[in-house]
């Protein structure tokens, strides 16, 4: 379905040169503002709402389906900045693993607002069924933050809410427009939007519930966990007919009665005693198989014992491992990702029995893999916030109570365009000094006079910001004097 909302105004896109590859200049865009066409079919049936995957990994790579939203925007409303990755910090963000992605939309702009609200009202409008949310599921969006407000895919029922008082009409100044998210839309993408195994991307939708958790009482089995290149490489293997134990796509082994998905730190924790191993056996040479929806890790490990971490790295796709594992006391093994979500199968391809004697050794790190390939991502720059203003200098204006602060651009930009300064007044050098006033200018300027200040010492700061944050720079002593009238 395809719905037009006429535009009271024409549009004109900037975008930056040379980002995400689309050409930097003005473009007159249409009169009416259309719907994103899906490029496959789409099926009747929605994929599950996103639950919340906190970012845990330190690895800001676009992702396919950031990428893949990224291009969406830009063919359906014009040329545009689109920020993907962004340089890892202490604190939490999609921009560092590559799942989220900033919009550059101003509310302060009304063709570009409208542009925002259209298509966020796409996301969240129900389906023909009443569904709500119907797109956001089918491209696999997480959570959305857009001018002072924040909605959840994964507790719809708060519905919008205030993101950090931004609402408040103490906070509603364009300084805090980055933060407040009045300059851009903030999306992150589940692991499924982000790996584009949603139905917008893939024409199928991901409904297969998660693998409940499993325990055991097993004791763990003594000797190594060992990844080789193949069964060749045990040299006291005893082969039997190749067996399957695990099945997640089907519900076959570890206990499991129907199909699911292993989720991020839930075990698995299948049997390895097959036909024609022993009760004598001491290791268990698998074959194993994980089709992940993120960059994750894959546990293989003696059941009863700790989870290692993982020992086969398992980008987003299929990944094929060898692993010899010591068998527990009930001859099972356990199996665990990382990261997102994966199907995971195994089979026994044989026994050894005592150590396990693996002709050519091969670190865990550095273990082969076999894998298939994935849809290629286009890697856009990391940005960071600039660099602070340099010669920052103060000066008392002469016939008012005031300060005129100069200050040169600072050395680096961060990957992003500088957006303003903003220049207080702090009535100390401490952290969390009280503003007595302030001023805001363009990237452009090199200046700005803070008028109306009472006669004492001030430490004038400058800051600079462009999409990764603010950098502030180094405070300057200055003291107004009392004013002086003209002769």
């Amino acid at each position: 379905m395809r719905v037009a909302r006429t535009l009271a105004a024409a549009i004109s896109g900037v975008l930056a040169a040379g980002l995400l590859g689309a050409p930097a200049h003005a473009v007159q865009p249409p009169a009416v503002l259309p719907d994103p066409v899906p490029s496959v079919t789409l099926p009747a049936e929605l994929d599950r709402a996103a639950f919340y995957e906190a970012q845990t990994l330190c690895d800001p790579v676009p992702r396919a389906g950031a990428n893949a939203l990224a291009d969406l925007l830009r063919s359906t409303y014009g040329p545009a900045v689109v920020y993907i990755p962004r340089g890892c910090t202490s604190s939490t963000s999609e921009h560092f693993d590559g799942r989220a992605v900033d919009w550059m939309r101003s509310v302060r702009v009304p063709a570009e607002k409208a542009q925002a609200d259209a298509f966020v009202n796409w996301l969240l409008a129900p389906d023909a069924n009443g569904t709500p949310h119907a797109m956001a599921r089918r491209l696999g969006m997480m959570y959305i933050i857009w001018n002072n407000r924040m909605i959840r895919m994964y507790d719809v029922g708060r519905g919008w809410t205030n993101y950090r008082n931004c609402q408040s009409s103490a906070n509603s100044g364009s300084r805090l427009d980055t933060s407040c998210h009045r300059n851009h839309v903030h999306f992150s993408m589940s692991w499924d939007g982000a790996g584009a195994v949603t139905s917008w991307w893939s024409g199928v939708a991901q409904t297969q519930p998660f693998c409940s958790s499993r325990y055991t009482s097993a004791k763990k089995g003594a000797g190594s966990i060992t990844v080789v290149p193949s069964a060749a490489h045990v040299s006291n293997l005893v082969r039997v007919s190749k067996r399957r134990i695990l099945e997640t796509r089907s519900g076959i082994g570890a206990g499991l009665n129907s199909p699911c998905r292993a989720l991020a730190g839930r075990s698995l924790y299948p049997s390895a005693i097959v036909s024609g191993v022993p009760a004598g056996a001491t290791h268990a040479v698998l074959k194993v198989k994980s089709w992940s929806n993120a960059p994750a890790r894959l546990s293989v490990w003696s059941s009863g014992g700790t989870r290692p971490r993982g020992q086969v790295s398992t980008p987003i796709g299929a990944t094929t491992s060898i692993v010899v594992v010591p068998l527990a006391s009930d001859g099972s093994i356990g199996l665990s990702t990382s990261l997102g979500a994966a199907n995971l199968q195994a089979w026994v391809l044989g026994y050894t029995t005592g150590t396990a004697s693996v002709s050519a050794p091969n670190p865990v790190e550095d273990a082969p893999v076999v894998v298939e390939p994935a849809p290629e991502v286009i890697v856009a720059p990391v940005i960071s916030r600039p660099t602070s203003p340099v010669n920052v200098t103060a000066r008392t204006l002469k016939y008012r109570k005031g300060v005129k602060t100069m200050w040169e651009a600072p050395k680096g930009d961060g990957g992003s365009p500088v957006t303003g300064y903003v220049v207080e007044a702090l009535r100390s050098k401490k952290k969390g000094a009280s503003v007595a006033g302030s001023c805001t200018v363009g990237p452009a300027k090199r200046a700005c006079k803070i008028k109306k200040l009472r006669k004492r010492k001030y430490w004038m700061s400058v800051s600079v910001s462009n999409e990764a944050g603010r950098t502030w720079a180094q405070r300057v002593k200055v003291r107004v004097l009392a004013p002086q009238t003209r002769g």
